[in-house]
């Protein structure tokens, strides 16, 4: 355990190294933020305006974009969940839901401001997970703050956006006693009394009080987290390939060994190992008041950085190294002030662009300064004429053609360059409104392509912030506590504290503020998608009032419906039936057509075999006088006229 002084020497080694780093891109980030809140002219510009008589006027276009995409981000705001890795342990990841909403029902405030202020403005700023006790001294509560870009110094050599390569993280805060007490340890409390608020220092120079408080009575709080390591006996059990870490005495593990060899068993197989976690140490005007491990169990930086434009292989310039979309927009943002303010003042001295006169030649000098209708200019009595002698106004310059076109182009560049097209704020191209009503949405998404890697930043730190609230949650709540939230008794893989690594992962979802309604968005889902889930299940999971008013309208519509379905197959039945029947008489009626016909080809074959033999017994004459008498029948005589004239 390292004493004091050699963690005061570290603290001061770590800030001089990263305060050095991180300098410049501290400066740009300040003039990000105060160019996004209006502050876009320098002091010579605004010295050399004021010469001329002109104000500094601001056209706060870059406040357009980035309110645009903030909006966006807060109007698509999603959840954090916990789904099931393919599809296990799915009460486990219910409950961890449940658990995860309750705890950031009112949280995604905080991370939509962190991204307004860190990606969009600065170009970075950190969640930060705490305990607070004072609610629950038991369990505590878990909570969330956001650290601005100018209250935390990062390792220089960090790489990685989860800050696993991370060496340590730098923060500070002005506190009060009362505050200071509040989060030190009850032991170390007492170290306070011997301390006393020493103002500002020079660490933290970009860190600024309110205009007005001078920091007398406030402590300098700073936190030293650095990356440790902390060596282990992992177990693997031979014969089911089951692991678990061993952190107990090795004395205690042999008589484990001997306990398990004893009953059989090949006994467990030890391999050493190496974990990563985290120290912190407090310091209170420089003076060590803690050290220990991190506080909230998660046994990791409680940190999750919102980062905008990140590009760390780049180390010359930090100022380079993270940016902001402010700082994408502020070379157009600048020229697009000066040129308004430029071309208003054209426009001004097209009304008087002054006037050439004699001395004592005009009556009331005042009046050759003034602008707009019935100007009056008195001249001397004795004043010689022609009066363009005494006093002449001098003619303005005519307005460049292209200097509106310059303008425009200058106003779209400011919008554009950070990534706002014409169809992510919703113009349409052309007059055709219908058509671009149609294509806008398609077109607006095509648009946010430009931001997809800050919304994937997000999507990454809130999913990662999702898995540091759950192993917050299985170390420092007790299973009553959980009952109490969840309104059920926790699983037994609650606790687990690999759950969240091989069984289920924090996932966006459906922003809700209860899971209730989470539970009916997901079921009515389902019943739209044509599952066959009753209305009653759907008006019971429905957040509204005056449920079973609605279940009794429903189940009498439904009891109606049911009934005239009823009577519809009645009918449907008897419908059937007759068809049956009618189909049955059809094909009687066929077989009966079917019988005549082939009696009658029965009767006219022996019709004809009666004919042949009586043929037969006829002379030549009477056969010939027969074919001749057949020739001029008609088709339509009947065959019984023809066995007549045969017997003849």
């Amino acid at each position: 355990m390292a004493n004091d002084n050699d963690i005061k020497k570290d603290f001061s080694t770590a800030y001089d190294q990263a305060n050095d780093h991180w300098a410049s891109f501290l400066t740009e980030a300040k003039k990000d933020l105060e160019f996004s809140m209006g502050k876009q002219w320098d002091a010579d510009d605004k010295a050399y305006l004021k010469t001329q008589g002109r104000e500094a006027l601001v056209f706060r276009k870059n406040h357009r974009v980035i309110k645009l995409i903030t909006g966006y981000e807060r109007r698509n705001r999603l959840s954090i969940k916990v789904d099931p890795v393919e599809g296990s342990d799915e009460m486990t990841a219910s409950q961890l839901s449940a658990v995860m909403l309750l705890i950031m029902n009112d949280k995604y405030n905080i991370i939509s401001d962190a991204f307004e202020q860190g990606p969009l403005k600065t170009g970075l700023n950190l969640l930060s997970i705490y305990i607070d006790y004072s609610l629950d001294p038991l369990n505590g509560d878990i909570k969330i703050k956001r650290v601005p870009y100018n209250r935390a110094l990062l390792d220089p050599a960090v790489f990685e956006r989860d800050l696993s390569d991370c060496g340590y993280v730098l923060r500070r805060e002005f506190l009060t006693k009362a505050a200071c007490r509040s989060l030190l340890p009850a032991n170390k409390r007492s170290a306070l009394a011997e301390l006393n608020p020493g103002g500002r220092d020079a660490k933290y120079p970009h860190m600024t009080l309110p205009k007005g408080i001078d920091g007398k009575d406030l402590y300098h709080y700073d936190e030293f987290w650095r990356r440790t390591y902390k060596e282990y006996t992992l177990l693997i059990d031979p014969l089911t390939g089951k692991q678990f870490e061993w952190m107990q005495p090795k004395k205690r593990l042999g008589e484990l060994q001997r306990l398990i060899v004893s009953k059989g068993h090949p006994g467990m197989r030890e391999v050493p190992a190496t974990k990563k976690t985290v120290s912190l140490d407090v310091l209170i005007e420089g003076e060590v008041v803690h050290s220990g491990p991190e506080p909230t169990g998660i046994e990791d930086y409680p940190f999750v950085p919102i980062m905008g434009f990140w590009d760390p292989e780049y180390g010359d310039d930090s100022a380079l190294r993270c940016q902001s979309v402010t700082r994408v927009g502020r070379d157009p943002q600048t020229e697009v002030n000066k040129r308004r303010s430029k071309l208003l003042d054209i426009f001004d001295s097209q009304i008087s662009s002054g006037w050439i006169a004699k001395k004592e030649g005009v009556v009331t000098p005042g009046s050759l300064y003034q602008s707009g209708q019935a100007q009056v200019i008195w001249l001397d009595a004795a004043t010689a004429v022609p009066i363009d002698n005494v006093v002449r106004q001098i003619q303005p310059p005519a307005i460049p053609p292209g200097m509106f076109q310059f303008t425009e182009l200058m106003d779209r560049d400011a919008t554009e360059i950070p990534g706002a097209t014409a169809e992510l704020l919703g113009s349409p191209e052309n007059d055709n409104i219908e058509v671009a009503g149609i294509l806008s949405k398609l077109r607006s998404n095509n648009a946010l392509t430009v931001l997809q890697d800050l919304f994937d930043n997000l999507r990454f730190a809130k999913a990662l912030l999702g898995g540091k609230v759950i192993k917050a949650v299985q170390v420092n709540y007790s299973p009553q506590k959980i009952q109490r939230m969840i309104n059920e008794q926790p699983t037994p893989e609650f606790f687990k504290k690999d759950f969240g690594k091989y069984d289920a992962v924090p996932v966006e979802g459906l922003l809700t503020d209860t899971q209730r309604q989470m539970y009916f968005a997901q079921i009515f889902a389902l019943k739209q998608a044509g599952a066959p889930i009753p209305w009653a299940a759907i008006i019971d999971a429905a957040p509204i009032e005056d449920k079973n008013t609605l279940k009794d309208m429903v189940a009498k519509e439904e009891a109606a419906m049911a009934e005239q379905a009823k009577e519809q197959g009645f009918m449907q039945k008897i419908q059937t039936a007759l068809m049956h029947a009618k189909l049955q008489t059809d094909t009687a009626s066929a077989k009966e057509k079917l019988s005549q016909a082939e009696e009658n080809r029965t009767s006219a074959m022996l019709d004809r075999a009666r004919t042949v033999k009586e043929m037969q017994g006829m002379s030549f004459e009477q056969i010939m006088k027969f074919l001749d008498f057949m020739k001029g029948v008609s088709d339509s005589q009947n065959l019984h006229d023809i066995k007549a004239i045969g017997a003849q």
